[in-house]
């Protein structure tokens, strides 16, 4: 039964999509639901919007019991790294965070369904990721506590609709709106305009890559951004061909690496890594072992990054992402 809703309810749509604040969305989403007609060709709407009203109240309730200070984008770090997932609305984050995560946020086919940050696990090897689900970016100014949350965290994916007819203007409205909090989003780093900027480590992931058009427009974004972003394309209906290559990709951009600590004379410990920095050096190894290490630090015998198998290297010598690290000590 068609639903043939009437044009008071697009209107009051319109006005839900442009909405700003909870207390906004949540306005218009009762207007929505006062305006549409009650018969069987509605009632899965009507479903959909009674489900937002009451995740936005329980969302307000909860908000009004921490206190008007609280912070929903303050999401504590969990593991070895944060990397937030962000973008235009309707790109398929949520779904992303489902098929790499233990989370199972609200997914539909209607835009806005993530209105807080969703976090979620995401096991790599032998370490584990902790991925943000951010409410889409949308409208001309990025939110004073999401620019926080992204300068708080390690990285980002930028997440577009490789079939969006806009594709090319919602990544540099999406670039622009971080530009406004400051914060500069690449794969390598970049110069900053001032010490008052933020570098996000970020990598551009295009979903719906299902049509020839769409490979196409992953190749253009590609020779375009090149020099600024790691480019992937995934389709997140088939995402298992995809899914070894994205953590691969989110591990590069979260900055940090894993060393195996080797006792004297016995094997390295292959099952519990120290996560470090990139750019780490044997020095901040020890001191992550123990702050008492430091102080009798001589060197160490690396495997791995080392020239060869056990070399001696002074204690400043970088490490390198599953490097197998003998202290030595005086």
């Amino acid at each position: 039964m068609p639903a043939n809703l009437p044009p008071q309810y697009f209107e009051v749509e319109a006005k839900y999509r442009a909405a700003k604040t909870p207390a906004e969305k949540l306005e218009a989403l009762e207007e929505m639901l006062a305006v549409i007609p009650k018969h069987k060709g509605t009632e899965k709407l009507q479903a959909e919007i009674k489900q937002k009203i009451a995740k936005l109240k329980k969302a307000q309730a909860q908000e009004k019991r921490k206190g008007a200070t609280h912070d929903p984008f303050l999401i504590e770090k969990s593991g070895a790294a944060q990397i937030i997932l962000c973008g235009p609305p309707n790109t398929g984050k949520s779904t992303l965070l489902s098929l790499l995560t233990n989370a199972r946020p609200e997914i539909a086919e209607y835009p806005f369904t993530t209105f807080y940050p969703t976090p979620g696990m995401m096991d790599y090897e032998d370490v584990q990721i902790q991925l943000v689900d951010f409410p889409p970016f949308s409208g001309s100014e990025l939110e004073g506590p999401m620019a926080s949350a992204l300068r708080r965290s390690d990285g980002a994916i930028l997440l577009f609709d490789a079939q969006s007819d806009t594709l090319l203007e919602d990544i540099e409205n999406t670039l622009n709106l971080l530009s406004q909090g400051k914060i500069l989003a690449g794969t390598q780093p970049l110069p900053l305009p001032s010490p008052s900027w933020h570098f996000l480590p970020s990598l551009l992931l295009l979903s719906k890559v299902e049509n020839q058009d769409a490979e196409e427009k992953v190749s253009v974004i590609l020779e375009l951004y090149r020099d600024r972003f790691e480019v992937l394309g995934v389709s997140l209906k088939d995402f298992a061909p995809y899914r070894d290559k994205v953590k691969e990709a989110i591990f590069r951009i979260s900055g940090i690496i894993r060393i195996y600590s080797k006792p004297p004379g016995k094997p390295p410990d292959l099952s519990r890594p120290f996560v470090l920095k990139k750019g780490s050096t044997v020095s901040d190894l020890a001191e992550a072992i123990h702050k008492d290490l430091l102080l009798r630090l001589k060197g160490a015998r690396v495997w791995g990054s080392a020239k060869f198998g056990g070399q001696l290297v002074p204690p400043d010598y970088v490490l390198q992402d599953k490097d197998i690290v003998e202290i030595r000590t005086s």
